[in-house]
């Protein structure tokens, strides 16, 4: 996150304490999405059942977009 990221969120409501919890998010996400790619992790047939909306927004930036 950059300082302007935290201007926008605060432009629009978001308190420094809902700033803060937005950036531990991020980040936790991108740290779970690199010991995924670190371990060869690939989704497994239950990922193929979630609704392809939820499936779609989980793979965003991801090399595969496909279900097993």
């Amino acid at each position: 996150m950059t300082a302007g990221d935290v201007e926008s969120l605060r432009r629009h409501g978001f308190s420094d304490t809902e700033v803060l919890d937005i950036a531990f998010a991020a980040a936790a996400r991108c740290f779970f999405s690199k010991v995924l790619d670190g371990v060869g992790a690939e989704p497994d047939q239950v990922f193929s059942n979630i609704d392809e909306n939820v499936r779609r927004a989980l793979v965003v930036g991801r090399a595969f977009d496909r279900a097993p």
